[in-house]
């Protein structure tokens, strides 16, 4: 993950990508082979078309297939959506392609919907990357999830901080590496040379026909002046694939790292972190700037509910599993330690000697307290107002029978609770039943 440039707006409109990608472009230019790997939000992709129309713009595969799902079904689509997009090779692309177009025509649609690049048998070979997916964004949205709570000012210092330790810690690291390539990528080119059941057919130097001789049986041509293969992963990617190692394994006096692209080099490596990320100090020494007039903060667009940490999962993502309750004696899931029928008493008897018995759950129950609320003011017209559902059930007294008291007349909403009569009394007490939880 290499951090480029950050913007913030208010909400994901066409109006607010096509000006945070005029800025993009203004930082780095368009570049030849720039390569732009979008989500399925239509916002950003309309302004990767107006602002850079000449950069190859490529979809995610994860939201694609995440969309496709909502309409189209089936095992047909797990066995050959993701294979498509892993195709290195046309053919082999279309292999999937036609397998999934016989099983369902409407999946054509795809074709009219996605007009992206989403294959790898599709990608150039200028930017020498193959992800098929965005998931280095998603790697930097996990990356600050703790800080968007910070303000505005205090989470762009934050992150300048978080880069700024990136930086210097790769810059380290560069200085102390020596060799032309990359160590982890020697080791896993490496690791691909064993086991290669491959045959190598020498047409001269250069050039030669590698077969699988198990499984598929395709044959591919192989040139290393051009470092090139018919299947085109060594193209797209800059690094040999196997059918190029096993042609550059079977010659005498062959070093791998010499035909890996420069991309991949230390030379580059040390190149990208070699500028320095300015200290500064925090914003309470910060020059004071009078422009004439006073901004204020933007209105925020509160929604309900707790603000948001994690991304929101799709549906065909798996759930994070709860955690289930492990029993100490058996070292089982599913029940505790009181509750086990089976088992050694002793060691029941035991952990109830130290934890003790199990506590039971309490209800928590409503009890009722009268208290008096007295009327200070004699002034009939204070106390004028409709009672509430309590104190219209409290002035009801039962009498025998479960009938209302004396005459079971039920004052109604609008008689005031102090009347006339109770003028001349100096103070009148109302009984109030107060509901009190424990």
């Amino acid at each position: 993950m290499y951090p480029v440039c950050m913007g913030v707006f208010d909400s994901e409109t066409n109006e607010n990508w096509i000006w945070f990608m005029q800025l993009v472009r203004q930082a780095i230019g368009s570049p030849r082979g720039l390569t732009i790997c979008t989500d399925a939000g239509q916002p950003v992709m309309i302004g990767v078309k107006e602002v850079f129309p000449e950069a190859e713009h490529r979809e995610c595969m994860f939201h694609l297939v995440s969309n496709f799902n909502k309409k189209f079904h089936g095992k047909v689509f797990d066995d050959h959506l993701w294979a498509a997009a892993y195709s290195w090779n046309p053919y082999l692309f279309e292999q999937n392609w036609v397998a999934m177009d016989i099983a369902k025509p409407a999946a054509a649609a795809l074709r009219k919907w996605h007009t992206r690049l989403w294959s790898r048998c599709q990608f150039s070979t200028i930017s020498k990357v193959d992800y098929v997916t965005n998931n280095l964004a998603e790697c930097f949205n996990n990356w600050i999830k703790h800080h968007k709570s910070l303000n505005l000012d205090d989470f762009f210092d934050k992150l300048r901080q978080l880069i700024m330790i990136m930086w210097n810690r790769r810059r380290k690291v560069a200085r102390k590496l020596v060799g032309l390539i990359l160590p982890h990528i020697i080791k896993k080119l490496n690791a691909k040379t064993r086991e290669l059941n491959l045959e190598v057919v020498e047409s001269s130097e250069e050039v030669a026909e590698v077969t699988a001789l198990g499984g598929s049986g395709f044959r591919f041509v192989v040139n290393l002046l051009d470092r090139t293969c018919s299947c085109r992963q060594w193209e797209v990617s800059g690094l040999p694939c196997k059918h190029g190692l096993a042609f550059i394994t079977s010659l005498t006096n062959a070093r791998i790292e010499n035909y890996v692209d420069s991309c991949y080099s230390i030379h580059k490596f040390r190149a990208a972190y070699d500028q320095l990320i300015p200290a500064m100090v925090d914003k309470n020494q910060w020059p004071k700037s009078d422009h004439g007039f006073f901004m204020f903060p933007p209105l925020l667009k509160a929604t309900a509910g707790r603000p948001k940490t994690e991304r929101y999962k799709g549906c065909s993502e798996k759930k994070r599993k709860s955690c289930q309750h492990l029993c100490p004696i058996c070292k089982d899931y599913g029940h505790h330690w009181h509750k086990r029928k089976k088992g050694n008493p002793d060691d029941i008897a035991a952990i109830l000697a130290v934890r003790g018995p199990p506590k039971k759950r309490t209800k928590t129950t409503k009890s009722a307290q009268s208290s008096i609320v007295p009327c200070e003011d004699d002034s009939p017209s204070a106390m004028r107002f409709p009672p509430s559902q309590i104190l219209e059930k409290t002035t009801k007294q039962k009498g025998k029978g479960g009938k209302s008291g004396s005459g079971g007349a039920k004052r109604s909403r609008t008689q005031p609770i102090c009347g006339e009569h109770d003028v001349a009394k100096k103070k009148t007490h109302v009984a109030v039943k107060v509901h009190a939880k424990r």
